[in-house]
This record gives structure tokens, sequence and C-alpha cells, in this order.
């Protein structure tokens, strides 16, 4: 994070932060902070297991992790700049997260993909992913996760991998990515001939709502941005835990979820324990 002007071609000074990140496990942290019993399925480099599960398991998350005996722990470089992100991808081995090994005693009520994960296990890992769910009475969501990836590996295939999944979270940009469409609504409407429940987060404008009986823009909540990095998984953490609740409209989950994003945008890092390690 730059402090002051960004000048080219020279030093800058800035702020850097070395946290645990990734779309799946800051969903999965923020998750926990909602007092719900959460399980992170994802694979990390040879001799790195124990380390991270530990590491969730002090945020109350249950790691399983897979470990890769060639690729290293995947790693992201973030460059923020006011409202701004640039990431630095590298995957690692997460492209090998293998399906068929996922303890099934381990799910619960709902299944929550990351694009990452689609890109990296195709289409058919991610039916084979999701018909295990289903199996087991799980909703399946799905957050797109990159609009660039998506539009890279094409969004025809990235819309066939995630086909069933009863709800999915695009950001706007993603969500243009995904059906060619520009405004929150007609993305919105586009998204809703697949899937059931579609929300479409807007930053600081909110997020819009479509399911069968709700198509509305809910207004965003003010926030003093420090870095949205992860603001978009605790909106999603939010949502799923209110939903969870019971009787809970859509857009009313999206209001309260809009308030949480907000404070998960006044810290650094993309899991609420960040600002701590600061």
């Amino acid at each position: 994070m730059p402090i002051g002007q960004v000048q080219s071609n020279t030093d800058n000074e800035s702020k850097l932060v070395a946290t645990s990140g990734g779309s799946a496990a800051n969903f999965a942290v923020w998750l926990a902070t909602l007092q719900i019993e959460t399980h992170l399925f994802a694979r990390v480099g040879k001799g790195d297991g124990k380390k991270f599960a530990a590491e969730f398991k002090a945020k109350n998350v249950i790691a399983h992790l897979q470990e890769d005996q060639v690729l290293s722990t995947g790693r992201i470089v973030v460059l923020i700049n006011g409202d701004n992100r640039t990431f630095f991808t590298d995957r690692g081995a997460n492209q090998n997260l293998e399906v068929g090994v996922m303890p099934v005693e381990a799910f619960g009520d709902f299944l929550y993909i990351s694009g990452y994960t689609v890109l990296s296990i195709g289409t058919e890992g991610t039916q084979k992913l999701m018909a295990m769910a289903k199996a087991h009475g799980m909703v399946t969501v799905c957050d797109p996760g990159s609009a660039s990836f998506i539009r890279d590996y094409g969004a025809k295939y990235f819309l066939e991998a995630i086909e069933g999944a009863d709800a999915i979270f695009p950001n706007l940009e993603e969500a243009q990515a995904l059906t060619g469409e520009e405004s929150p609504t007609r993305v919105a409407d586009a998204l809703h001939e697949k899937f059931p429940l579609v929300v479409v987060t807007l930053g600081k404008d909110g997020a819009y709502v479509r399911n069968p009986t709700t198509a509305e823009l809910v207004p965003g909540v003010a926030a003093k941005v420090v870095d949205p990095t992860g603001a978009g998984d605790a909106f999603a953490a939010m949502f799923m835990r209110t939903i969870l609740d019971g009787d809970v409209k859509a857009a009313e989950a999206a209001r309260v979820a809009c308030e949480f994003a907000a404070e998960a945008m006044e810290v650094i890092g993309g899991q609420p324990d960040s600002a701590e390690s600061n």
C-alpha cells in the first residue's frame, strides 16, 4: 500500500504486510467469526499443512489441507491504491486440488466454491464437487473470483462448470464478464436465468439482489476505506450467515452484509485479524 502519491520508475514509500489470504480462506475466516462451524478445503505445498492448519484452527476454522509434492503453496501480491487493487496471482498447489478425497463427513449446510477453484479443477471437478454437496443436502454457492480469469477461461465454459449452483456472488465486473451485459439490473437478470439467487456486489454502491421474488438495489454503507481486499468475502459470509438464521429476505441479508463489508474495508488484509498483526 503506497504512502502518498505513486511515482513511476523510482522508489515509493509503502506499507507492506504479509498475511494469510485467498478468497475461500478469507470467506472461511470471516464466517467463523460469526459463530458458524466452518471447514476449509484447500491444497498447500509440501510441509506447509500443519503450519496452516494450526493457523486456521486459531481462527476457529477447521482446515482440511492436502499437501502437494511438487507445487508450493499459492501466493498473491495485492497492490492497493485507494479503492483500486491490482493482483499478481500464483495459484500454486491449489491447481492440483483433488475433489475425490474431500471428507464428506465435514459437509454441512452449504458449500462455497471460489472461482479460483473452478479454474483449477475445471468443469468435471466442479460438477463432481457440487454433486457431492447436493447429495448431502447442501446449498451450493459460487464466488466467481476474477473477471480477467473468467475472460481468459471463457465465460461460456465457466458457466458450464458451475451449472446447477443455487447462488452466485459476482462483483459487477465479474458479472459483466459472465454475461456481456453492463448495468447491475441487466447482468443480474441474465444470471438469474441460470441461478436462483444472484447477488451482484457494487462496492460503495451496495449490492443488487435478484431472485424469483426480488429485484432490488440495496444501498452501500459509508466506510473509511483502508483496504478493500476481502470485503466481498466478508459480504458473502455475513449474507450466508444471515440467511442461515431462517426467515430472512435476501434484500435484508444484503443490507446486513453491506454493513459488515464496510467494516472489513477499514483494516489491512483480507481477514478480520489482519489489523492485530500490524
